[in-house]
């Protein structure tokens, strides 16, 4: 199991962002790091807890959740993002997050890190959360949105631009894209108010709260239309599934 850290044992601000920095060359210390606070900060339970691990990637944040004493369900449709799992991390499923393999109310919460701007459309993936979640069961939902600085990938900050022409601008200026997400092929521009409209109006969940990701303490910022798609670099939702 992970040793619990305190706060003084953690990486400063500017080491976290420069491991972020180098993450497309050594993605590890930076997602390692994430998986690590984001558990010791984590809002709901985890001990004893059913938990689906939906777009896991590599497996950082699933062996987080298991060293927090919940037990894991991990899944991924993209083989990419899976990759070598890491050392200890639940074995993944492959599947479809807008059709889980998965019975009604099979989960006491889901964590979703960074999957509703790989798919073209959240309201499908929303709709399973809820759907596999037990009654006032719990929803942990984060995304790149579009307008943050690094809402386009691989092709930032070209996707200011708008999609098609910041793909091109990209391929001009640097002889080549990505080789994965790109906007329409693994990558979606994915917006705060289409996303927060979508769950405030959803019959089967309740949104708890909204803030972004990487400073919480400016949840201020999700009120302020337009604003919020630019500053915050990362949001995330806090959801439960009404009885």
């Amino acid at each position: 199991m992970m040793p619990r850290r305190g706060r003084a044992e953690r990486p400063g601000r500017l080491a976290v962002f420069r491991m972020f920095l180098a993450e497309r060359k050594e993605p590890g210390p930076f997602y390692e790091e994430m998986a690590v606070r984001t558990v010791e900060d984590f809002p709901f339970p985890l001990a004893g807890a059913h938990v689906l691990d939906l777009g896991c990637g590599p497996g950082y944040y699933g062996r987080a959740l298991e060293a927090a004493g919940a037990g894991v369900a991990a899944v991924d449709l993209d083989a990419h993002s899976l990759g070598a799992p890491v050392p200890g991390a639940p074995a993944a499923l492959r599947a479809d997050a807008a059709r889980l393999p998965f019975g009604d109310a099979a989960f006491d919460g889901v964590f979703c890190s960074n999957l509703l701007e790989h798919t073209p459309d959240p309201g499908a993936v929303v709709d399973e959360v809820a759907r596999v979640l037990r009654p006032g069961g719990w929803g942990w939902l984060s995304w790149t949105n579009w307008y943050s600085p690094w809402g386009g990938h691989g092709i930032s900050p070209f996707h200011y631009l708008g999609p098609r022409a910041g793909v091109a601008l990209h391929r001009r200026l640097r002889g080549r894209l990505p080789e994965v997400n790109l906007p329409f092929d693994g990558l979606w521009p994915t917006h705060i108010g289409t996303v927060l409209a979508l769950v405030r109006r959803h019959p089967e969940v309740e949104l708890l709260d909204a803030a972004p990701r990487y400073y919480p303490s400016q949840r201020w910022l999700m009120k302020v239309p337009g604003l919020r798609e630019v500053a915050a670099w990362n949001c995330l939702l806090l959801l439960r599934r009404r009885p």
